[in-house]
This record gives C-alpha cells, sequence and structure tokens, in this order.
C-alpha cells in the first residue's frame, strides 16, 4: 500500500467517523417528526401485508399507504422492522446507515477520471456540509432514495471510462435500475429524470445511452406507474394538496427556502465550472440538480423541499468538491511550497464546516417538537381514550398515535384539518374526545381561531407548551372538557 492510498484510506475513514457521529446525535437528539411517524405505521402494514409476524403495535393504515410518496414495501419496511427493535431510533439507524452508503458511492463517482480521482474531497464536502448529515437520518426513506439516486450517477459515470462493451451496458442497466429505484424509494425523484437521462446522453453515444439506460429506466417507470402509482392517484393529488397554504399565497418563500439550503454547493458547483477536471461537466450538474427549485410548485410542504435539496446535493457534490480544489489552486498559486495546496484544501474544508455546523443547527428547529405534549398525553390517556388533533395542514396527530399506541393501542386518535367552527363542533359531538390538541406550528391566526372555538364549546387549557421553531416561539395547547 503506497502513502498516498493509505493516506487517503485514513481520510476516508475520518470522514466516515465524522459523518456517523454527527448522525448518531441527530438520532439522538431530534425530535419525531409526523413525516417519520407516518413512514413506521405504513411500513408496519407492508410488513403484515407481506406475511411477516406483525411488528409493533400495528393502528389501522386509514390509506395512508396510498397517500405515501414512495413504495411501502422499500424503506418502511426497513424502518418498521427497525422500529420494532430499538423504536424510532432503531428506525433512523437504517437512513444512518443508508446515507453512510450514499457517502462512499459519492466517493466512487469522485474518484472516477471525469473528477480526477478527487474521491475523498468529494465525500468530505458533501459531509461537512452538514445539511446531508440533519436530512438523512431520519425514519422516512428519505436516505434510501438518495443512496439510489447517487447508485445511479455512479453507474453513468463509471461506465464512460469502461473499454469492454459488454461491462458499459451492464453497468448502465443497473445505472437504470437505480434510477428507478430512487423514484420508487420516493417520487420526488421524479423531478430530475428528465434532466438526468438527457445527461446520460451527453456522456455516452446517443445509442448505447437509449437502449442500456434511456429505454430501461423509462419501462421501469412506466410500469411501476401504471400499476402502483396510477390506482391510488387520486389520494396522491390530495395528499399533495394539503401542502398548499390554503390562502394562495405565491410560491417564492418556499423558493427561497430551497436555495437557502443549496447556496453553498451552488457556489462551490459554479468555481468547479472553471477548473481543467471536469469544468464544463459541473455546469451540466448545474442543470441536473436544477429541478430542486420547481419543488414549490409540486408541493410547500417542508419535508418535500429537504427532500428535493437532500437529491440536488447528492447529484452536485462531485462538482462542489472541483470548486473546493479551484479555491485551493487559486490561494497556493503563488506559493512554491510543498504543503500549500493541502493547507489551503484543509482551511476551505474547515470553513464548509463551521458553516455546515450553523446549518445543522438552523435545520434542527425547523421540526416540530411534539414530545412535552405526547408525554403529557402519556401520562393521562389509557385504553378507550380518545385524543382530538386539531391542524392547519400537516399530520401531527400521527406523532401521538405513535406515542399512545405502544401503551395503550385502543386509544382513538382522530384529526381536523383546516377545520372551521362547524366542524370543530361535529368533532367534539361525535367523536367525544377526553383531550382536544392545537399547535401555532403552521399558521399562527388559525391556532388562535381554534383556541377560541374550543373555549366556546366549555373546554379549557389543561397543559400549555412552547415549541421553538425557525420562525420563532410556537405554542401548544391542550384542551379538557372540565379541566380546572
Amino acid at each position: 500500500m503506497t502513502t498516498k492510498v493509505r493516506l487517503n484510506f485514513m481520510a476516508m475513514a475520518l470522514v466516515l467517523m465524522y459523518g456517523f457521529a454527527v448522525m448518531c446525535w441527530g438520532v439522538a437528539m431530534n425530535h419525531l417528526t409526523p413525516d417519520e411517524a407516518k413512514t413506521i405505521f405504513i411500513g408496519r402494514k407492508a410488513v403484515s401485508g407481506l406475511g411477516v409476524k406483525q411488528v409493533g403495535a400495528v393502528v389501522p393504515a386509514d390509506g395512508m399507504a396510498d397517500k405515501y410518496l414512495g413504495s411501502a414495501v422499500l424503506a418502511p419496511a426497513a424502518d418498521a422492522l427497525a422500529d420494532h427493535a430499538a423504536g424510532f431510533y432503531g428506525a433512523r439507524l437504517v437512513g444512518v446507515i443508508f446515507c453512510l452508503l450514499l457517502v462512499m458511492l459519492l466517493y466512487k463517482t469522485g474518484n472516477t477520471p471525469l473528477y480526477g480521482g478527487r474521491g475523498v474531497l468529494t465525500a468530505a464536502t458533501f459531509v461537512l456540509m452538514g445539511t446531508p448529515l440533519q436530512l438523512s437520518p431520519s425514519a422516512n426513506g428519505d436516505a434510501c432514495a438518495a443512496m439510489f439516486l447517487a447508485a445511479s450517477l455512479l453507474c453513468v459515470e463509471h461506465a464512460a471510462g469502461l473499454a469492454d462493451a459488454g461491462k458499459r451496458a451492464f453497468t448502465l442497466l443497473f445505472g437504470a435500475v437505480s434510477l428507478a429505484l430512487a423514484v420508487m424509494a420516493n417520487y420526488t425523484a421524479m423531478l430530475f429524470v428528465v434532466p438526468l437521462l438527457l445527461y446520460v446522453f451527453l456522456r455516452h453515444r446517443p445509442l448505447t445511452a437509449g437502449m442500456y439506460f434511456v429505454l430501461p429506466s423509462v419501462f421501469l417507470l412506466a410500469f411501476y406507474g401504471y400499476f402502483a402509482v396510477l390506482p391510488v392517484w387520486p389520494d396522491l393529488k390530495y395528499e399533495i394538496a394539503l401542502f398548499h397554504p390554503p390562502s394562495g399565497a405565491g410560491p417564492t418563500s418556499s423558493w427561497l427556502h430551497v436555495f437557502n439550503l443549496l447556496d453553498m454547493f451552488y457556489l462551490l458547483t459554479v468555481l468547479g465550472i472553471f477548473h481543467k477536471d471536469g469544468g464544463k461537466n459541473s455546469l451540466f450538474m448545474l442543470a441536473v440538480a436544477a429541478p430542486a427549485l420547481l419543488i414549490q410548485y409540486v408541493s410547500t410542504d417542508l419535508n418535500y423541499m429537504h427532500t428535493a435539496a437532500l437529491f440536488s446535493m447528492v447529484i452536485l457534490a462531485p462538482a462542489a468538491a472541483l470548486g473546493v480544489a479551484q479555491l485551493s489552486e487559486i490561494f497556493s498559486s503563488y506559493n512554491d511550497m510543498r504543503l500549500a495546496r493541502p493547507f489551503f484544501v484543509t482551511a476551505v474544508l474547515a470553513v464548509i464546516w463551521v458553516f455546515g455546523i450553523q446549518e445543522i443547527r438552523a435545520l434542527k428547529v425547523d421540526r416540530p417538537d411534539l414530545s412535552q405534549a405526547a408525554a403529557y398525553l402519556e401520562t393521562r390517556c389509557g385504553n378507550g381514550s380518545t385524543v382530538l388533533v386539531d391542524s392547519d395542514f400537516g399530520s401531527p396527530e400521527l406523532v401521538y398515535r405513535y406515542y399512545l399506541s405502544a401503551n395503550s393501542p385502543s386509544v382513538r386518535v382522530v384529526s381536523v384539518t383546516r377545520g372551521g367552527d362547524k366542524q370543530r363542533r361535529d368533532a367534539v359531538a361525535y367523536q367525544h374526545p377526553d383531550y382536544v390538541v392545537v399547535d401555532s406550528y403552521h399558521n399562527a391566526r388559525s391556532f388562535e381561531q381554534a383556541s377560541r372555538d374550543y373555549r366556546a364549546q366549555g373546554l379549557k387549557v389543561t397543559a400549555s407548551y412552547n415549541m421553538p421553531s425557525a420562525s420563532g416561539i410556537k405554542n401548544i395547547l391542550i384542551f379538557q372538557k372540565g379541566a380546572l
């Protein structure tokens, strides 16, 4: 083993160790989100439907699987099995494993001749950015889809360097299957399919690209879409429509949110355009990753925006590494010291690391923290209790259902979404809830109206909590009939 290989091995080991440590911190510190709870519930049903012994407290699916933007038998099934073994922390570890595999795939992509053998720099840039480490350790299947997308990109780049036609064809076929699996795992990946297929034509001869990548990808996606997506399309459309603001506000804030997540990747990729190795390709990568900015026209839900941003980061990572290399070469261009360039590479990565830490902190408060309210209800609710959850949009009731069903399987958790005064009166009259939970995470105005409506029906506040978020302190109120 040469000194260079040994150093690369040690550097890659450090990158993986750092990524693993940060993600494990996220596994332990991040709060369970509605998206994660939904994925676990769908996974439980999928595992039971496959004839596997039921795991955990299997809760009625309520049509959730039909509204899930991905296959229920890929990531959700794995998450459900891990949840059964170690709770939602175990389910998140599935995302950690997928992300570590993703980093290794990016390392291999960066080592292709197109990027000048910069595998370690690619992996380090991706990991130190921070955002992928905050988004990946979640029990929602995003890391699984991102891993398959990275595998597809690796196949496209690796096949371009193969002289043997048979190996090239097999590698491209494997890339086509990986791309289809990425879309199946999370339908948001469909945004990137068309630009990626066009990019394959740039990297390979048209006949080879069409026969071994484009046609297989289109066939697999059409087959899956016809038999799996089309039958539940009305439910999927309804699920996506829930996440558009009821006021009809424009998508400007959503576009800016996605751009803010990707701004450092964009900056480094633009710098990479001027690098002698693969500079032109960096421009193509910007085009392939651009559809992330269109996600607001599909949905304004924060989860979908984060997913689109993560996919874009996977596509841009090797080109962003070229930007890091370009910066270090500029800084060291007038310095003849042998260690000048490694020093400046380290300095640029240190700046990225500081930026990444700030991104992790900012993203952490994007998650609604319902844990305190859930803990309170766990001490009060038993079998036969009913909890009504009122929300502007989103599915906070799934978090309460997850916690409460663990010890009291017959607890009923029902929801009112975008309800008015009449819907709330009907819900209280017909459901006879023991507790009503209202939060202001999405819309303070709706929260205030809901609070007035429930007080008007004789319910009184029995508990209240503050919930930090990116837009300030939010509130959670728990009502109980006849509470003191």
